[in-house]
């Protein structure tokens, strides 16, 4: 494996990818294509991510490697152009452009792997909405298969090897990248999880129905980690990032029933207003829940988490 070399569109590549820091702290993990579509400035200029019509885009402004690659989600039953997969564990791999490997746009991503440079991978999770994915790189491209692997790595590490000159291990970036990409991976499956649970639960707290989504998260009743832990709307509660907290301490139990109910701890807890009137007012209240009965809380799913309240209690 290449070492990573000194891109001379490095400028605006990190740009792009400070920008994108911005935007994922702002409006969270997911960001729909009209927040992508507005670009980046730098130094006076407006720039762009990536381009609705094409997957592979490099920006007029830049002469190297392609900035981004971006998978889609088609609206409605239209079939996908390009069927992308993230089945290997430590790795995604990402289809060609049509069936010749080197047309324009697939020697935009022969020159990013040639030269180990970074991309910024959107990678659809619904019609419209999309994980990015940065600092992510081309491991190889099988020109019979019409695909590449990609890893996703470490970007302060990154951006420290493209800008000072040192000696790294190829096999100890290697290594470090597979990991980056399976915790990528998981961090997928949650931002999924997220999207389908705030859908459910129309973008509101379940407990004080709070209504701005980027203040809220998607829990698990039954953790993940748990073997019964499954990642589907049932066993989601959209929270406040406040009461997600309460929830997950177990000073916040939910009934079979719907009822919260709140530790005896934090109920003989005195302070002032916040845990006054945004935590200890919902004792006794019920959850607001879905509309839909199939994305309500599941029963096996509140008694198990419920039973793990009243132990912690």
């Amino acid at each position: 494996m290449a070492l990573p070399t000194v891109d001379p569109d490095w400028e605006i590549r990190a740009a792009a990818f400070h920008a994108l820091e911005r935007l994922v702290a702002r409006h969270g993990p997911t960001l729909t294509w009209d927040t992508i579509q507005q670009g980046f400035e730098l130094k006076g200029q407006h720039l762009y991510f990536a381009t609705k019509a094409k997957g592979i885009f490099r920006p007029k402004e830049m002469r190297g490697a392609a900035l981004s690659i971006k998978t889609i989600i088609p609206r409605g039953n239209r079939p996908v152009p390009y069927e992308d997969s993230a089945t290997d564990e430590g790795v995604f791999t990402y289809k060609l452009r049509g069936d010749d490997p080197d047309n324009h746009d697939n020697r935009l991503l022969q020159q990013a792997w040639k030269g180990s440079t970074p991309l910024i991978y959107f990678l659809a999770v619904e019609p419209g909405v999309y994980q990015p994915l940065w600092p992510i790189f081309i491991r190889g491209i099988d020109r019979e298969r019409l695909e590449c692997t990609l890893s996703v790595d470490d970007a302060a590490l990154t951006e420290r090897e493209l800008r000072v000159p040192m000696v790294a291990d190829a096999r100890a970036i290697e290594i470090r990248r597979q990991y980056v990409t399976v915790q990528a991976k998981r961090r997928l499956h949650q931002s999924r999880f997220r999207l389908e649970v705030l859908r459910a639960y129309e973008k509101r707290c379940a407990v004080c129905r709070l209504p701005r989504e980027e203040l809220l998260e998607a829990a698990h009743i039954v953790a993940d980690r748990e073997e019964t832990g499954a990642p589907v709307v049932p066993n989601g509660l959209a929270l406040c990032r406040l009461h997600h907290g309460v929830f997950d301490t177990d000073l916040m139990g939910i009934r079979p029933d719907g009822v919260i109910e709140l530790s005896r701890s934090l109920m003989e807890t005195r302070d002032g207003p916040t845990l006054e009137h945004a935590v200890k007012a919902f004792q006794g209240q019920h959850l607001h829940l879905p509309r839909r009965l199939e994305d309500q809380p599941g029963q096996r799913f509140l008694e198990e988490r419920y039973e793990r309240f009243r132990r912690a209690g």
